[in-house]
């Protein structure tokens, strides 16, 4: 027998260990990942004067010493950000402050807590964000914190490297950052207005902290299980205002749902408020039809039925470069009104009753000659249907990825929308075909694995959720390197 299958009930009492001391669930993150993680703290320890030791006295030395079991969850815990990730939630954030603001005065600072907040990129990125808008540095309180020491040692240096800045435009970096040395340095100005904290949100005293008008917890819940869920939401409930906001990760939309908040109903930022008392018990899981993308619902109004499967004759494209988005007006004048012509959108199982919108008013055949046109390349296409899901017209959207996909080749970056759209229609079974698709042409595609893995886990099929858990956050560090 191998080491580690005689250490086995070891490796159990060490993600047991975890589990109570920081909610890890150790099917999330993967029992592999956890036992290096031991393995590399155990051999450190044995080196530093324990030669003679073994694991169980390494498993026994980190349930008594906090300064052992913390070295451990630095292991762990494996920062995975970078500045502005999910940008909508950022300018959804933007708007928010200011509508707070003139709402109720500037007596008072806005209250915003990033949790956890890892090397800083986050709670750095509310920073500039609200500074950009025009709130002034006094009428802000951002709150910072982490279980990491090691990640906060990082945020509070404020220099980053080439992994802190994904994508192709940095105009914050031009306007917020110096170049050092060893990177990019951030503007004092911004570094000023973050206040870093240690802290666990499973020990978290919420009521010596106060409330607040904006918290951002994403991608952590994803890592708990049921009960160590309930208790963060019960600890974040209890810290948000009474009109505050709460932001999420993408794959976190549908816990939030089944916990009984409310999506605040601003395309792609994943945003939540308190449910009404009458509809939702924040002490209870309710089990109404669930949506990883619940927070793209702008409307009660169905969308067009999906596009059946497709059979893959040809290759995918190459993967699209990102670009600056037009505005929605633009994609409004790039595509011409018919208004007398009417067709129910590609893939429709029935014609809607409903008022026509900018692609779905036009036939078939001529929105695909405008789309096969030279001026507009496949790539335009796609971009165009990003612009609308970003504005909320959802309908639009997914006409125009259905008439994208009857006319090109199959591409990850049309089959992942469409997923996301199904997932906020309450389609989940439309949805999870879509993300396979997309990861039949994309393997890597982190959004769709974290999103089809979520479905996966609210279905029951917790193993299978796993495995594709632990797929995304590879695919999320092949991207970050």
């Amino acid at each position: 027998m191998n080491a580690h299958h005689d250490n086995a009930p070891l490796y159990r009492h060490f993600a047991e260990l975890l589990h109570r001391t920081i909610g890890l669930d150790a099917a999330s993150l993967g029992h592999s990942a956890i036992e290096r993680a031991v393995d590399q703290r155990a051999a450190a320890w044995y080196a530093d004067g324990h030669a003679d030791a073994t694991l169980a006295d390494y498993c026994q030395a980190a349930q008594n010493s906090p300064a052992i079991l913390q070295a451990l969850i630095e292991a762990v815990v494996v920062p995975e950000t970078w500045f502005y990730r999910d940008a909508d939630a950022f300018k959804a954030l933007a708007k928010l402050a200011r509508e707070r603001l003139d709402e109720r005065g500037t007596a008072l600072p806005l209250r915003i807590l990033s949790l956890p907040c890892s090397t800083g990129e986050e709670p750095y990125t509310i920073a500039m964000t609200l500074l950009d808008a025009g709130i002034e540095p006094t009428q802000l309180r951002i709150d910072a914190m982490d279980i990491s020491e090691r990640s906060l040692a990082v945020a509070r240096r404020a220099v980053y490297g080439r992994n802190s800045f994904r994508g192709n435009a940095f105009p914050f970096r031009d306007a917020h950052f110096t170049r050092a040395e060893d990177g990019w340095r951030l503007a004092q100005r911004v570094v000023e207005t973050v206040q870093f904290a240690r802290a666990n949100l499973m020990q978290l005293d919420a009521s010596a902290l106060g409330v607040y008008d904006f918290v951002f917890c994403r991608n952590v819940l994803i890592y708990f299980d049921r009960e160590a869920q309930q208790t963060a939401l019960h600890v974040l409930n209890s810290m948000l205002a009474g009109k505050g906001t709460l932001f999420v990760g993408p794959a976190e939309t549908g816990l939030l749902m089944r916990y009984g908040m409310q999506s605040a109903k601003i395309p792609l930022a994943f945003a939540f408020h308190r449910g009404a008392p009458e509809d939702a018990s924040l002490n209870t899981w309710h089990t109404a039809p669930l949506s990883n993308a619940a927070a793209l619902a702008m409307t009660s109004a169905r969308m067009p039925a999906f596009a059946p499967a497709q059979v893959f004759s040809a290759k995918p494209f190459a993967w699209l470069d990102p670009v600056a988005p037009a505005t929605v007006d633009a994609v409004a004048r790039d595509v011409p009104r018919h208004e007398t012509t009417r067709s129910t959108p590609v893939g429709s199982r029935a014609p809607h009753a409903r008022k026509a919108s900018i692609l779905e008013s036009q036939t078939p055949d001529r929105l695909s000659s405008q789309i096969a046109a030279p001026t507009r390349t496949a790539s335009d296409t796609l971009k165009t249907a990003h612009t609308l899901a970003d504005a909320g017209r959802l309908e639009e959207a997914a006409t125009a990825l259905n008439t994208y996909l009857a006319h090109h080749a199959p591409h990850a970056e049309a089959f992942y929308p469409l997923g996301v759209l199904a997932d906020a229609n309450s389609e989940p079974a439309v949805a999870r075909a879509h993300y396979r698709k997309a990861l039949y042409l994309d393997p890597q595609h982190a959004e769709a694995l974290a999103h089809l893995a979520t479905l996966l886990e609210l279905e029951g099929d917790r193993h299978g959720a796993s495995l594709l858990k632990q797929r995304a956050t590879r695919a999320q560090g092949a991207q970050r390197g």
